[in-house]
């Protein structure tokens, strides 16, 4: 559950604070006061793609701060983006990538905006909202990993079955690749130590210099008369015993750095043969670097990778009969494995056409229907899949039967391509969504649709951008009937303009929109007793009487 929501020069926000608290939370304001700013920011924190224009007139960065609450414990998440267009993140005060938001964010919050209300449009999304419905993630990626498996198998084959001279000329170049890396018999971190002994044997004269005037230094008469003096001193005056046993610890130091001056002393050789080697090293291994990488272990690592495809090429560890058995194996795999998830789809798919029947008739769409068109594509390097070339699922019925086996065109997804086909009025034909739909009832498909899948599981964020759009006032309640029914499994932020919607919430926010004459931003605030019927009633036209007393009806009923 979102806790609390911070937005700070957000957009058309200077600070901004929501706390929506659970069940349903609405946005109303008028047109242009900003009310999309909750879905935007939402989007944002948890990696959307926003350049610096969402950065407020005269601010220097955009700051978004969610809390949430998990079954394992509250997380923070903070997003920011600055006027260079540099963004960061963090998670728990933790640096975090884009990718990290986007994975958090895939297990907690739906952003139905406008245009994810375009993405439902597109066939590829609809298989996968099938998916989801029917709960064939595992099934799905067991799919895509063979799928890759064998995609990197017939990679191989390919190398291995390129014309015999191309294949010679790859090989004669990995050959002497691995041969000049393996030849140099390099070890992590060598660069850095001979760079480092380089330095000292450049050096050694005059390190050696400067070792005989320190040891000269400490030899030196004066010290040790010194030493003497003060021990002389502390026998005649038993007071100044300490000043003795610090000279004696000066002489006993000194000794010690002598001892350690004339051990490095002796360390350190003027070696003009060792230094040219050091040179000549350095050289090998910086004109390995400029081919192979940056450091010594990415040239190490070359090495490696060039090693295995020799090896693969050469067929020292891979035959090309091994590789065929192995492509066998693995297309007779992904033809189970597709065979299984095309039949799991084409049951799902029955019972998504009902649920959504039925959401679609709490919606006042009772003569509209959902059907879904499956297909597939011949293809003789694929799998063999006993299903039908095209077919459409209409009802929770059980299927036909099943076609007979052919190798069928596949992706990570399998190989069902699907459309939804809608018809929103009695009497007309099945058609695409994209091709049939309008404002209204791609709305009302969508919010059918969310509240479909919402049922298979609870505690997401479900955020709706305008999903009345398009919806009359008699519609209205309809709808809030539906967000209502939504919200009982999950936390439901929504934006609508219709006073009808929002009376259904459990806690209303009002956007609206502030100037000082130079700078114009957005204020979120919340409405409750007669704030919010005063607010209802300007949504239903203005503050007179009848509205008044109308919004007093619509508390009322929905209470």
């Amino acid at each position: 559950m979102l806790e609390r929501l911070e937005i700070t020069d957000f957009a058309v926000a200077r600070s901004v604070v929501i706390e929506p608290g659970p069940g349903l939370a609405v946005f109303t304001g008028e047109t242009g006061a900003g009310k999309s700013l909750v879905v935007d920011a939402l989007a944002f924190v948890f990696g959307a793609r926003r350049g610096r224009e969402v950065i407020a007139t005269g601010a220097e960065r955009a700051t978004v701060r969610a809390t949430v609450a998990l079954p394992g414990g509250r997380k923070v998440i903070e997003r920011s983006i600055a006027l260079s267009g540099r963004t960061a993140a963090k998670v728990d005060d933790v640096p975090a990538t884009v990718d990290d938001l986007r994975e958090l964010a895939a297990g907690l919050v739906d952003i139905h905006g406008q245009s994810e209300q375009l993405a439902i449009l597109r066939p590829q999304v609809q298989l996968a909202v099938l998916d989801e419905f029917a709960g064939l993630g595992p099934q799905r990626e067991a799919v895509a990993s063979t799928v890759r498996e064998l995609r990197e198998a017939r990679r191989q084959l390919q190398a291995l079955t390129t014309g015999a001279r191309e294949r010679e000329r790859l090989v004669e170049q990995l050959r002497f690749e691995v041969d000049e890396i393996e030849s140099a018999g390099l070890r992590p971190g060598e660069d850095e130590d001979l760079r480092k002994e380089q330095a000292v044997l450049g050096n050694a004269g005059r390190l050696l210099e400067d070792a005989a005037v320190a040891l000269d230094a400490l030899d030196a008469a004066p010290l040790g008369e010194a030493v003497r003096a003060v021990n002389d001193l502390a026998g005649r005056d038993p007071s100044a015993a300490d000043l003795a046993e610090l000279a004696s610890t000066l002489e006993s130091i000194t000794g010690d750095l002598g001892r350690a001056l004339r051990n490095y002393r002796d360390r350190v050789e003027e070696d003009p043969g060792r230094l040219a080697d050091v040179g000549e090293r350095l050289d090998r291994i910086a004109r390995l670097c400029r081919k192979y990488g940056d450091t010594v272990a990415e040239v190490m690592a070359y090495g490696v990778e060039a090693a295995g495809k020799l090896e693969a090429l050469t067929g020292a560890g891979t035959s090309l009969e091994a590789l065929q058995g192995r492509e066998a194996t693995l297309v007779a795999k992904l033809g189970e494995q597709a065979t299984a998830l095309s039949r799991s789809r084409r049951g799902a798919a029955g019972d998504l056409v009902h649920a959504i029947a039925m959401e679609l008739g709490h919606l006042g769409m009772a003569g509209a229907t959902l059907s879904v068109g499956f297909s597939c594509e011949d293809d003789e390097t694929g799998p063999a899949v006993p299903v039908p070339d095209y077919e459409i699922v209409i009802t929770q019925s059980p299927l036909a039967g099943e076609g007979e086996p052919h190798p069928r065109a596949f992706t990570e997804t399998g190989v069902d391509r699907i459309e939804f086909l809608v018809s929103f009025n009695p009497g007309e034909s099945p058609r695409p969504l994209s091709a049939v739909a309008s404002g209204g009832e791609t709305s009302r498909f969508l919010l059918a649709l969310t509240t479909a899948l919402g049922k298979s599981g609870e505690g997401r964020i479900e955020v709706l951008d305008e999903v009345d759009e398009g919806v009359g006032g008699r519609t209205g309640a309809v709808v809030g009937e539906a967000l209502l029914r939504l919200a009982a499994r999950h936390q439901v932020l929504c934006i609508t303009h219709l006073p009808q919607v929002a009376a259904y919430s459990d806690r209303h926010f009002v956007v609206t929109k502030q100037t000082d004459g130079a700078r114009t931003w957005s204020e979120v605030s919340t409405v409750e007793g007669e704030a919010r019927v005063q607010e209802l009633a300007a949504m239903l036209g203005g503050p007179s009487a009848e509205n008044i007393a109308a919004a007093r009806a619509l508390v009322r009923r929905e209470s």
